[in-house]
């Protein structure tokens, strides 16, 4: 069921939650969800290539690493192993609503070990970048049994190269919908539930105003206060065509949780995470964590799209 797109406000810090320490840096300001200006003090971010905004979000963890969908990123084998560092990445980070915080070349970037392009699996990858010298910190919501509410964001651009910001589309939703035919409708989902988030939210996309695109980052609530938890990894299409033409989609998220401990491994220090201090919260520590892979990987009249949705022919209608 779908609440409402009003601008919500979205938090990166914590009041009656745990926080882990990062240890290296001081302790980051903590905003509550009581207006739009905390919203203004928090920082998103997306990814570009060649110089062109994609529809990736990244989740800034620090000023200098994010997570990023693996499928937006350019391969030079079939089996996503090697990335094409021929390919310009940079991180375009907000300072807030329409604010910008700076544009910054990525100098590492890092898929998981185990992202099976074919079937979407673990389709996440670690972006390092550049910074401006100003050190901060966003956490990472952890447990999913903590969040009362999600919220689903897209964050886009008017412009990459003069680094506006259009103002984020942003939604609260409490899901009502049958996981049977989101399983259904992809069997990677079908096999791991607890690490995918599954919706049919689109909204209008900057490129084409006749079609709708899926957000690009969800926010785990724990009242009164947000972080981000889980960022876009595919959609299944039902029909031939894509997301111009009606047809009936699912889109799913891939949750965080499950890839801190593989992120710390590739930072090379503490991930900043937050959860509820109660002793039903579990951390998984496999840092090499993977989901199920499916062996039957299509459905059939399903079309599976992922990575940057910009760049779909029938959704592209400008150069940004």
């Amino acid at each position: 069921m779908r609440l409402g797109n009003s601008l919500l406000t979205l938090a990166a810090g914590l009041s009656t939650v745990f926080a882990s320490s990062p240890g290296e840096l001081s302790a980051p300001t903590l905003f509550r969800r009581n207006g739009t200006e905390d919203l203004q003090a928090f920082k998103g971010a997306v990814l570009l290539k060649n110089g062109e905004q994609t529809s990736c979000e990244v989740a800034l963890m620090y000023s200098t690493f994010g997570f990023v969908s693996a499928a937006c990123l350019d391969f030079t084998d079939d089996t996503a192993k090697t990335v094409n560092m021929s390919t310009s990445y940079e991180v375009m980070i907000s300072g807030g609503l329409t604010s910008s915080y700076g544009r910054f070349r990525a100098s590492r970037v890092t898929p998981n070990p185990n992202y099976d392009p074919a079937s979407y699996a673990n389709n996440i990858a670690i972006l390092q970048f550049d910074s401006n010298g100003d050190d901060f910190v966003n956490y990472i919501a952890s447990w999913r049994a903590d969040w009362a509410n999600m919220y689903f964001v897209r964050r886009s651009l008017s412009s990459a190269a003069g680094g506006a910001w259009n103002q984020p589309a942003l939604t609260t939703y409490n899901s009502n919908l049958d996981m049977a035919d989101c399983a259904k409708a992809n069997t990677l989902f079908m096999y791991n539930q607890n690490d995918l988030i599954c919706n049919q939210l689109t909204t209008t996309s900057i490129m084409n105003a006749t079609c709708s695109i899926p957000y690009a980052s969800m926010y785990g609530v724990i009242d009164p206060n947000a972080a981000i938890a889980a960022i876009y990894s595919h959609s299944a299409v039902y029909g031939q065509g894509n997301f111009c033409n009606g047809n009936k989609i699912y889109n799913y998220y891939i949750v965080m949780q499950n890839y801190v401990h593989w992120a710390m491994s590739v930072i090379g220090k503490k991930a900043p995470v937050f959860h509820t201090r109660i002793a039903e919260y579990t951390e998984n520590m496999d840092a090499n964590y993977s989901m199920t892979i499916p062996g039957n990987k299509n459905v059939e009249s399903v079309l599976v799209y992922g990575g940057d949705l910009y760049h779909l022919n029938t959704t592209m209608t400008g150069d940004e």
